[in-house]
């Protein structure tokens, strides 16, 4: 009886609405805009609940922008740092809070978050291992879930590349320009919980300018008959070396040098770093940082770099001496004078 009551109401509502001239609003409610906020929320529910079956409640979640000197103030105490590596060779960080990583391990190892109070400690390069599938997993579901939400940006295409231990060269890897950051605290678990926070930071991506305002690369000549040898020796390996400092050492202090001893350096500016050929000759100057886990140069712009500094006078360039000085250099021994053959050893003091 109750059911065909309703179905009788359903009916009436229906012609209704389907009368001609009837201005009535619809009653059902309008789907809102996902904010920055939800799509976060949204993100880090499904990849712990994809993962782990763990349940997350998100506390307090801050989109905005940070700018790279501030991001050292903003980074959890005491957190597990994984660098990101995205498009191109743009670079960010996620950083996980104490409590997030204790949760992670608790979870992967008793299938459950628990209460207890963790010992603090460092973390390690085996802690990072054990978060590497959560990182890729928020990571995967924030590039879903803010592809289309207004006023944030994609944040697609990001994965785990590597493991800080300390935060000071995020400095040095980062790009000095303004970062889009993501601050969550979170309440991991079910029936018991942890309270802990994850930090998201990566660049601003940059926007791409119509194809017709794209510099078209000019296409190599073709070779013909009267080729000249200049454009296959562009072509050809040139051996470089990235110089940080120099510095004199006395022939004492140089025997002395065993294994596991430090060699003091001066104070150097790492935006100062010299790009020179083995022969010493200098061919420019970046700043020392790191990429993809190896030790990386970014060039300075050589327009900017000479108008902000004086012209240098170009030195001549140091002769090499052989590459091994116990065997006869074929080249030195015609050029070598005669009178130099009676000359005797020259001896070195242990302090020159």
């Amino acid at each position: 009886m109750a059911q065909s009551g309703q179905a009788e109401r359903l009916r009436a509502l229906l012609r209704a609405r389907a009368q001609p001239g009837t201005d009535r609003p619809a009653r059902l409610p309008q789907p809102q805009p996902l904010s920055p906020a939800r799509a976060a929320a949204n993100a880090v529910a499904r990849a712990a609940e994809r993962l782990y079956r763990m349940p997350v409640l998100p506390v307090d979640i801050r989109p905005g922008d940070v700018t790279l000197a501030e991001l050292p103030e903003l980074l959890p105490e005491q957190a597990l740092l994984a660098v990101l590596q995205g498009p191109g060779d743009q670079i960010g960080v996620m950083a996980l809070s104490f409590e997030v990583v204790t949760a992670l391990i608790e979870v992967q190892a008793l299938g459950r978050v628990t209460a207890r109070p963790a010992e603090r400690r460092k973390l390690t390069r085996s802690d990072a291992a054990i978060c590497v599938d959560f990182v890729n997993a928020l990571m995967a579901e924030l590039g879903a879930e803010m592809a289309g939400v207004e006023g944030f940006g994609p944040v697609n295409g990001y994965r785990h590349a590597t493991h800080l231990d300390d935060p000071r060269p995020l400095l040095l890897m980062l790009e000095d320009r303004p970062l889009r950051s993501l601050s969550l605290d979170l309440r991991l678990g079910g029936a018991e919980t942890r309270d802990g926070s994850i930090l998201v930071a990566v660049p601003h991506r940059a926007e791409s300018r119509p194809a017709e305002a794209r510099p078209v690369a000019a296409l190599p000549a073709p070779v013909t008959a009267g080729s000249t040898l200049a454009g296959p020796m562009t072509a050809a390996p040139v051996e470089v070396v990235g110089v940080l400092c120099r510095r004199t050492v006395t022939l004492g202090e140089l025997r002395a040098l065993v294994p596991g001893r430090l060699l003091p350096l001066p104070r150097v500016n790492l935006a100062e770093a010299r790009l020179e050929t083995v022969d010493g000759q200098l061919l420019a100057t970046g700043k020392l940082g790191v990429a993809e886990g190896c030790h990386a140069l970014r060039l300075h712009d050589a327009a900017r770099t000479a108008t902000e500094q004086p012209p240098q006078q170009a030195g001549p360039i140091p002769e090499l001496p052989p590459a091994d000085l116990s065997d006869s250099d074929p080249f030195r021994a015609s050029s070598a004078p005669q009178d130099r053959r009676d000359e005797g050893p020259v001896r070195l003091g242990s302090g020159a």
